[in-house]
């Protein structure tokens, strides 16, 4: 009985510290938030007012409103952590609110009231005598409120634990005590046979308690193996779980930065991606071999752990398109495999010698293509010690190997498209050139005239600048071709023109054959005289040749006319005109006896 009433009391005092423990957290909580909340409502008390009261109150300030002022002012005294509103005009008027009487203000602050009637300028400004004393009683009131109720709960709870312990637990084990007491001790015969008997049963107790004991040391060394067994796989599981989620995020992220990157960029890509696959997978050396027709290395992107000494792998050194064993391996089954390099048969023995020359040990090699001859290869090494490829990182590498294939091939694509469209550019502007030159003299064609005198036309009206036509035609070229050769006619057409071009290096303009021996030149920024100047001298020059011309009724070597014209816009509506105009001074020349120069100013 005393130990149940003692268990009872010590019950009893512990649940009644619990009480209080539990009744001064929750009114310190309640008071601690409470005060974060006076604070939170303190610092909007500002925007508040601004939004709700300084508008409204701006107005009945300007309309002289006395009364809806003062209740307004009443309004703002309502807010909390409110003690005083007071309203100073701007000639020094004052109308403030009620005070509340246990108020004790802490700080103050103005806000200008203005309208949009007077501008800039405020009409008053409303002070605010705030404080926060009224507003922490309160919250000190409802803390202890709170708390009061919170241990009124707790104690109500704690009076239905302990009748349910003393109906459920106390009362019982007070009857079991009880019964004990009342039980009598057993007569015994013989003590020392008694004594005998009670000490077997006790060396029996002993070891059966020794082989429980032993048992559950047993049952637990043979759980802590399955505990290390169990944590020792849920680790593998998780780095493989991590190596499989970095896997396809790093696949991921090559696909596509390898779609979006230019060609010149690819390589550095490559060089990035091999070390982020060599890491993954904790190999030594990662590479990539673009092979040409004959199977010899053309291009190798290679990465290798910063431990090993500088150099390359065999396949810097390795006759690739001389192997015996393995680049056929490689091209039949697309993929060689080695964990250990005892699995290389006779046939490879020079390929394993040169492996064990490096230190390789393991390796990966895998065929971008399925084509023969094979175009590239990529390769995992692992040097100085074996390593037993698993099959989740030869899915890896043939996955990365894909990637390599389809950016090896687009790469290709690419190189070809480009080739084929700076061909195809090549050909367009030799087309173009072709079509804007005469072939035979060099100057320019009749479209290109088409497509730069529009040009000339608008350069010289924007500019009010002159600009002259000269159409130049061979005298009796016709004959001249037919006593002479054409070969010869082509040779005095080409001179001429020669002639035309070096006008054109000391008076810029352009210079076109329209047709058979007819040539024009135009000129911007010359007038009548200096186009005259110049034809005259085209005309001197063609007679310097002294090309002979036997058939000529004009004169005895070769000759020509040539009509000037000038840009008037007062008689030219385009270049047209001018151009015609010219031709028109060409015949005008032609018909007072060839071999001579006609202004159309002139005519």
């Amino acid at each position: 009985m005393a130990a149940t009433n003692s268990l009872s009391s010590r019950l009893q005092w512990r649940g009644v510290l619990c009480l209080l423990l539990l009744g001064a957290l929750g009114g310190g909580g309640h008071y601690l938030l409470g005060l974060r909340d006076i604070e939170q409502r303190l610092a909007q008390l500002h925007t508040l007012v601004e939004q709700r009261f300084v508008g409204v109150l701006a107005q009945s300030v300007w309309d002289l409103d006395q009364h809806n002022t003062q209740q307004l002012l009443e309004s703002i005294n309502q807010l909390d952590g409110v003690n005083r509103v007071e309203l100073i005009t701007n000639l020094g008027q004052r109308q403030s609110s009620q005070l509340h009487p246990t108020a004790h203000s802490e700080w103050i602050r103005d806000f200008p009231v203005q309208s949009e009637r007077s501008g800039n300028q405020p009409l008053a400004s409303l002070r605010l005598h705030l404080g926060q004393q009224e507003l922490l009683q309160q919250l000190r009131l409802r803390s202890l409120l709170f708390a009061g109720s919170l241990m009124a709960a707790m104690l109500l709870m704690l009076l239905l634990c302990r009748h349910f312990m003393q109906r459920h637990l106390l009362r019982p084990l007070e009857q079991l005590v009880g019964q004990l007491h009342k039980e009598q001790p057993l007569p015994l015969a013989d003590g020392e046979r008694e004594l005998g008997l009670l000490g077997k049963q006790l060396q029996r107790y002993r070891q059966g308690w020794q082989q429980q004991l032993q048992q559950q040391q047993q049952r637990g060394s043979e759980l802590q193996k399955q505990r290390e067994q169990l944590s020792e796989l849920a680790s593998q599981r998780t780095t493989e779980l991590d190596q499989l989620t970095r896997s396809q995020q790093l696949l991921a992220k090559l696909s596509h930065s390898f779609l979006r990157l230019p060609p010149a960029e690819q390589r550095d890509a490559i060089a990035d991606a091999l070390a982020r696959i060599g890491h993954l997978l904790g190999v030594d050396r990662c590479y990539l071999l673009l092979l040409d027709e004959r199977q010899a290395l053309q291009q190798h992107i290679s990465w290798q752990n910063a431990q090993l000494p500088p150099g390359g792998g065999f396949y810097l050194q390795a006759p690739l398109q001389h192997s015996p064993w393995l680049l056929p391996q490689l091209q039949q089954q697309a993929q060689l495999t080695i964990s250990r390099l005892e699995e290389i048969p006779p046939d490879g023995h020079g390929e394993r010698l040169l492996l064990a020359e490096h230190g390789i040990r393991s390796l990966v090699l895998i065929a971008l293509d399925h084509t023969v001859p094979l175009h590239g290869i990529f390769g995992c090494e692992v040097v100085n010690r074996q390593h037993d490829w698993l099959d989740k990182e030869l899915t890896l590498l043939r996955l990365f190997a894909e990637q390599l294939s389809g950016l090896l091939l687009r790469h290709q694509q690419l190189q070809q498209h480009e080739a084929l469209t700076q061909q195809l550019a090549a050909a367009n502007a030799k087309l173009q050139a072709q079509s804007h030159c005469d072939g035979l003299t060099g100057l320019a064609s009749v479209s290109r005239l088409q497509q730069d005198k529009q040009q000339l036309f608008e350069q010289a009206f924007l500019r009010q600048q002159a600009l002259s036509a000269l159409m130049l035609d061979i005298d009796q070229f016709a004959a001249y071709n037919s006593h002479a050769g054409h070969l010869a006619g082509d040779d005095c057409l080409l001179r001429i023109a020669q002639l035309l071009q070096a006008q054109l290096a000391t008076h810029p303009g352009l210079a076109v054959r329209i047709k058979g021996a007819t040539m024009l030149l135009l000129l911007p920024q010359h007038d009548p005289a200096q186009a005259a100047a110049v034809a005259e001298q085209l005309r001197q020059a063609v007679a310097a040749l002294q090309l002979p011309h036997p058939a000529s009724r004009v004169s005895s070597f070769v000759s020509v006319s040539v009509g000037c014209a000038t840009l008037d816009l007062r008689r030219h509506d385009d270049i047209d005109d001018l151009i015609g105009e010219a031709a028109h001074a060409l015949r005008q020349a032609k018909a007072q006896g060839r071999n001579r120069c006609v202004s159309a100013a002139a005519t």
